[in-house]
């Protein structure tokens, strides 16, 4: 299904291929003061492209009341361009933004704390924080309920410049070299819907890109995300281009990246997605995308 058949690539790091936060609160002495400027209202230089719609928006769902004082975030601290730490030890990224903007929305302070990937899983249980990129099991997800998505994962085509091909159908693609990650939700997509395609498995991202820069194989089906780092990057040398829209599959590669809250915090969950809702039809989220990705990938 392209976008006409819409979204892109799982988190690798989870084994439910989710990009996972958990929520709670906690209260201070007192109310802490929103921004000058939030993300989810403030206006931006020049108004960025048009975001896919990543979340069902119900926007008559605003909490009657949230009187929380502090929201805490925990975040990994090197999963870009989600969350990451900044030049000088600072919480940075798409989720990192929106989950302030979140606070913003309901002027509320956003204690966001960065650590290891390693260390997320056990301050897990002990916190009342929002916690990303964690491999978590049953055990845990019974424990948490999800927001909607504010990202689900999208496969694209790539081909090198000069390749004139006009469009992508299983007969236009028959007998042509297409390159993927091996053993990856993106090899299984294209073995099904383009079986005629002579499929080339790779064993890594690096490996893959060079194939297509090299013209080792004639496209590339993959994330989306990271194709459109590699493009812009000097690595890719000025190669390559996409072909076509973007592809979602929840079976295969599309998997969701939420916000999870503690079950039984029903005010807090509603207040996320609340906030979370506004942020997306505000175009919010277009501009936090545009302050880290180089360029639209959808």
């Amino acid at each position: 299904m392209g976008l006409a058949n819409f979204f892109m690539t799982g988190c690798t790091r989870n084994s439910f291929a989710f990009f996972l936060f958990v929520a709670a609160s906690v209260a201070v002495l007192s109310a802490a003061q929103a921004q000058d400027q939030s993300v989810l209202k403030g206006a931006a230089a020049e108004e960025p492209p048009i975001l896919p719609r990543f979340r069902h928006i119900d926007l008559a769902g605003k909490p009657t009341s949230f009187a929380r004082d502090t929201i805490i975030v925990l975040a990994d601290d090197d999963f870009p361009p989600f969350s990451y730490a900044g030049p000088e030890g600072e919480a940075k990224g798409i989720a990192v933004d929106a989950a302030q903007a979140v606070c913003d929305e309901f002027r509320t302070k956003c204690n966001i704390t960065l650590m290891p990937w390693t260390a997320l899983s056990s301050n897990l249980n002990d916190s009342s924080g929002v916690v990303a990129g964690l491999r978590f099991d049953d055990k845990t997800l019974a424990s948490f309920q999800p927001t909607r998505p504010i990202y689900r994962a999208l496969g694209r085509f790539a081909v090198r410049q000069e390749n004139q091909l006009a469009q992508v159908t299983p007969q236009a693609l028959e007998g042509k070299r297409i390159g993927v990650i091996a053993g990856s939700g993106y090899e299984a997509w294209i073995k099904h819907n383009f079986s005629t395609a002579v499929i080339v498995p790779y064993p890594n991202q690096s490996d893959l890109q060079e194939a297509l820069r090299t013209a080792k194989v004639e496209l590339l089906f993959g994330d989306a995300l990271q194709l459109v780092y590699w493009m812009r990057g000097g690595a890719s040398q000025g190669c390559c281009k996409y072909i076509e829209g973007s592809y979602f599959d929840d079976a295969s590669f599309s998997r969701p990246y939420v916000f999870l809250i503690r079950r039984g915090d029903e005010e807090l969950k509603q207040a996320f997605d609340y906030a979370l809702d506004q942020l997306q039809e505000s175009g919010g989220f277009a501009r936090i995308f545009a302050r880290y990705i180089p360029a639209p990938f959808w």
